[in-house]
């Protein structure tokens, strides 16, 4: 479950891509500004080093920071 904080990048085998991806959508490492719960699916408010987008969690992985 992602949280606010959470560092992540694009998951290759999982990623759908949209028109957004134009701007920059999904590049680099992205954080987790805020996680919205909907009546179906959860999402995520992502900040890219690009501009924000909303993503499916199932669309990302998280980077772990080692300690």
């Amino acid at each position: 479950m992602l949280k606010m904080g959470d560092r992540v990048r694009k998951n290759p085998a999982t990623w759908a891509p949209n028109a957004f991806d134009a701007w920059g959508r999904g590049d680099g490492v992205g954080e987790v500004v805020a996680v919205i719960h909907d009546d179906e699916e959860p999402f995520v408010d992502i900040r890219w080093p690009a501009g924000r987008c909303y993503e499916e969690p199932a669309g990302l992985l998280v980077i772990r920071q080692s300690a």
